[in-house]
């Protein structure tokens, strides 16, 4: 069991990181936008928060596997 979560834990790594990553990058980009331009702030909205999602999704059980293995 520990080898298999040991993989797994590869396995989200390698997609968490740089999904992460990407997301941090374009947050950083994003969320300043309402104050300088709302248009693009409602324009960029859905295709944000899908990336949040994504990113929450893969998360949970990345963190729960890494937290069960210590």
């Amino acid at each position: 069991m520990r080898t298999i979560s040991t993989i797994l834990i590869v396995v989200f790594g390698l997609v968490y990181y740089p999904l992460n990553s990407i997301y941090l990058k374009i947050q950083k980009w994003y969320l300043p936008m309402w104050k300088k331009d709302k248009i693009i702030y409602f324009a960029f909205a859905p295709l944000y928060w899908v990336l949040v999602i994504v990113v929450t999704i893969i998360s949970v059980p990345y963190e729960a596997l890494a937290k069960h293995l210590r």
